[in-house]
């Protein structure tokens, strides 16, 4: 099984569900914790907004630095600082050290923007032929998004905690300290990727970005973007809060929302994979995720809860496949030498608008209305749909050439 993917890709493919599992359950939680610690919502905005903008700054360092310093040890050190992160969280509840945290390890965001992310989608492009590989991150999300379901689950054990005598704070700290754990045995399975992980020195040395990949550069990152900025302003955590608060629902049965979202986000994985290879990767992107784009802004102002449920549901059924294809697609059109510094360029403007959205999602959750994100996030959403279609609709991967 998967005897086309190297050593170092299936490494990677058993990381993943560490990484899913423990992101997800506590970017559930996240916001809620840190309210019930004394901070107003406008600040939780600040602090997801002050992480994302640290990131931006490791994920620019990184792509120029990764395949230098080496791609291992960077994600080694990434891992122990987010292992490192969840142990304060575990032992500590003073708002201000926790805040701090937050920002330097971007505690609270599920996304795909950190350093470790970026490096492992470069490390998989390597790790398997071209023909196979949005199949292979088709598989990587798929067990990602498997492993999410199973955390936001894992959410309900706050509830279990309680039951047993545990404090609502210590509850929150022990799963904080699960957490750590996790994240430790991430560091370890980093630690047996081989040389073929990293790029040869010699083209280290060569590496400068062809006239058209700068293009290719400056395209990405103006899309792209856009595409985040729309999604900073529905993060997970802001999400959870928006259930929280406008049905009264517990963590037990957010958790499991957020576990049937990522069950349907795995079906749609695998579903992008077949499809693109018969439509196309910029196409199974743009007529997927235009119709959830829709889906977006009309959660908040549907009639009842379960008509709310079913488009968020329906959302995260088709809103997914475009993040095989996506990371596929950039991989595909550059030269494999180019990768890491092109990852670390288009995360960088992606990373800074994404991390502009929370806190003015919550300023707007806190001040003007606790629906209207959703609103804002769809529009941009759409228009980024329409504007990626014509841009990049005749420019193909090498297997689509083929």
């Amino acid at each position: 099984m998967l005897d086309w993917v190297n050593r170092d890709g299936k490494l990677l493919l058993a990381v993943r569900p560490l990484q899913s599992f423990a992101a997800s359950y506590v970017s559930i939680f996240f916001a809620i914790y840190l309210k019930l610690l004394g901070l107003p919502l406008w600040q939780v905005g600040l602090v997801l907004t002050g992480g994302l903008l640290s990131s931006t700054l490791f994920n620019l360092i990184a792509g120029f630095l990764a395949d230098k310093v080496g791609r291992r040890r960077v994600l080694v050190f990434f891992g122990l600082l987010t292992a490192a992160s969840g142990l304060v969280f575990s032992l500590v509840s003073e708002p201000v050290v926790l805040v701090v945290v937050s920002v330097i390890s971007t505690m609270g965001y599920r996304g795909g923007y950190g350093v470790a992310q970026m490096l492992e989608r470069v490390i998989l492009a390597q790790s398997c032929p071209d023909e196979r590989r949005t199949r292979l991150y088709a598989v990587r999300s798929t067990l990602g998004s498997l492993a999410s379901a199973a955390g936001s689950l894992f959410t309900g054990f706050l509830v279990v905690l309680q039951s047993w005598g545990v404090s609502e704070v210590g509850a929150y700290r022990w799963m904080f300290a699960i957490f750590t754990a996790l994240n430790l045995v991430v560091v370890v399975l980093y630690l047996f990727l081989s040389e073929d992980a990293e790029i040869k020195q010699e083209q280290v040395v060569q590496v400068s970005l062809s006239p058209e990949t700068k293009r290719y550069v400056v395209l990405f990152s103006v899309l792209f973007s856009m595409d985040s900025f729309g999604g900073a302003f529905m993060t997970q955590s802001l999400v959870a809060f928006w259930f929280f608060e406008r049905f009264g629902l517990g963590m037990d049965f957010i958790g499991a929302i957020f576990s049937a979202s990522s069950l349907l986000a795995a079906v749609s994985f695998m579903l992008a994979a077949r499809i693109s290879e018969r439509i196309g990767l910029i196409n199974t992107m743009v007529y997927s995720h235009l119709p959830a784009s829709i889906m977006m802004a009309a959660i908040p102002y549907a009639p009842t809860m379960n008509v709310s449920l079913f488009l968020y549901l329906g959302r995260s059924l088709l809103s997914q496949m475009d993040v095989p294809t996506r990371q596929s697609y950039t991989m595909a059109i550059v030269k494999p030498e180019e990768r890491s510094r092109v990852q670390g360029l288009i995360n960088l403007p992606r990373s800074l608008t994404l991390a502009i959205g929370p806190s003015i999602a919550g300023y707007i959750m806190q001040f003007i209305g606790l629906s209207v994100p959703f609103l804002v996030a769809g529009g941009i959403k759409a228009v980024y749909d329409i504007a990626l279609w014509f841009t990049f609709k005749d420019i193909k991967p090498p297997e689509e050439n083929e």
